[in-house]
């Protein structure tokens, strides 16, 4: 998915290089049904969230009898000045603790697709993996307005990251010292 999502973004050809999804329209809303890719398998329906947030994607919304009632948005992709910004700033995956550069994009913190603007502020880098987490296991982000970035996973709990395997602060060293 990432490296297709990469090959499209770099695609001038906004044809050729555009993914076309027919579903019907509550299949975005709940988990009535997947879609399918034109001239291509169906998918289902967290794959196909997926897809609207990465990649250049057009959805075409069908009623029951599959009559086109509305196209979507063409474009949710930040510039190339604006994407530049975005690994600047994060640096790399921004899940706690993770930090990857590899296979990062620029995910829409409130979704695009739920009206989400594609600006800085609500742009975040996160790794592939991390992204999967968020579209299809039910992980939320938020950013408060301080700018700062929680996770919760999908029971709500905020997921903070840990001290890495063999990391030991100044208390531990002084307990094992004196013990």
């Amino acid at each position: 998915m990432a490296f297709c999502g990469a090959r499209i973004s770099e695609d001038a050809d906004p044809d050729r290089a555009t993914l076309v999804i027919h579903a019907p329209l509550e299949a975005l809303n709940d988990d009535s049904g997947g879609g399918e890719i034109e001239d291509g398998p169906p998918v289902h329906p967290e794959t196909m969230r997926r897809l609207l947030c990465s990649s250049r994607l057009q959805a075409v919304l069908e009623d029951r009898s599959r009559t086109a009632v509305r196209f979507g948005r063409m474009t949710r992709d930040p510039s190339p000045a604006m994407l530049r910004q975005v690994r600047y700033r994060d640096r790399g995956c921004r899940f706690p603790g993770c930090g990857t550069r590899a296979f990062t994009e620029a995910h829409h913190i409130v979704w695009w697709r739920h009206g989400g603007r594609t600006d800085l502020d609500n742009l975040l880098l996160i790794c592939s993996f991390h992204h999967k987490l968020v579209h299809e296991l039910g992980w939320r982000i938020t950013r408060d307005a301080e700018a700062q970035i929680e996770w919760r996973r999908p029971d709500g709990i905020r997921y903070r990251a840990g001290p890495s395997p063999g990391h030991h602060d100044d208390d531990d060293l002084r307990a094992t010292a004196v013990g």
